[in-house]
């Protein structure tokens, strides 16, 4: 049994306190491991997992998300020892956007130093808690009915405009970072930590090609003939 595996099996059905509320933990929703870089060009690797989650502290209808991102090998620069951008760009963007409604909503972060039980004792681990948005992700766009996928398709250029009209673009287009909820008919992005905030902006620079980002935000799932997103 990996670690990985491990560490799900003794989270699942474990609650977890936090100075800003306390979960139970749910089921396992992904699982992979990224290299990340530091500012003076050292690596490391990360381990990010999501897990949904329940609100125990307060009545709760609704589950949450707990993002937990884990260093697993030292720093290759030996003299640096915080934890990645990518743990503080994805908290600052959740916390930037908190009126996009396209956007996952931001509960609270704790960023810790690993104990000796943990997998890297004195690496850094980081807890993201936000609000689960409803729907699924497209990985069966292929198979919906042409009305459904231009159902899709409209409402994730509604979706991105929210994004781009706040100076924000997504840097990794792929289907398990647009959520599907039929209901509404609205398209949430998620995965914020490959987002990045243009500073310099301003609202007469917001402009949204929606051609040019259905051709970007094309499926990168196995190859295609085409681009499905533009029918």
């Amino acid at each position: 049994m990996d670690s990985s595996t491990h560490r799900q099996e003794l989270l699942f059905d474990n609650k977890r306190d936090f100075e800003f509320g306390t979960w139970k933990v749910g089921k396992n929703l992904s699982s992979e491991v990224r290299q990340q870089e530091d500012p003076q060009g050292g690596f490391t690797f990360e381990r990010r997992e999501v897990y949904e989650a329940t609100r125990i502290d307060q009545p709760s209808n609704t589950p949450d998300i707990i993002q937990i991102k884990e260093q697993i090998v030292s720093w290759s620069n030996c003299g640096y020892s915080e934890p990645s951008d990518g743990v503080y760009r994805e908290i600052y963007n959740l916390s930037r956007l908190e009126d996009c409604r396209s956007t996952p909503k931001l509960l609270g972060h704790a960023v810790e130093k690993q104990d000796s039980s943990d997998e890297l004792p004195g690496g850094y681990i980081a807890y993201i808690v936000m609000q689960k948005v409803p729907g699924e992700n497209l990985h069966g766009f292929d198979v919906l009915s042409t009305g459904e996928q231009n159902r899709i398709r409209i409402a994730l250029i509604e979706g991105l405009w929210e994004l781009h009209s706040r100076h924000f673009t997504h840097w990794d287009p792929r289907r398990e970072n647009i959520i599907w909820e039929p209901q509404s008919g609205k398209c949430f992005i998620v995965d914020l930590e490959d987002v990045e905030q243009h500073t310099n902006r301003t609202k007469d620079d917001v402009c949204l090609d929606a051609l040019e980002q259905l051709e970007y935000w094309n499926p990168i799932e196995g190859q295609h003939d085409g681009s499905p997103w533009l029918g």
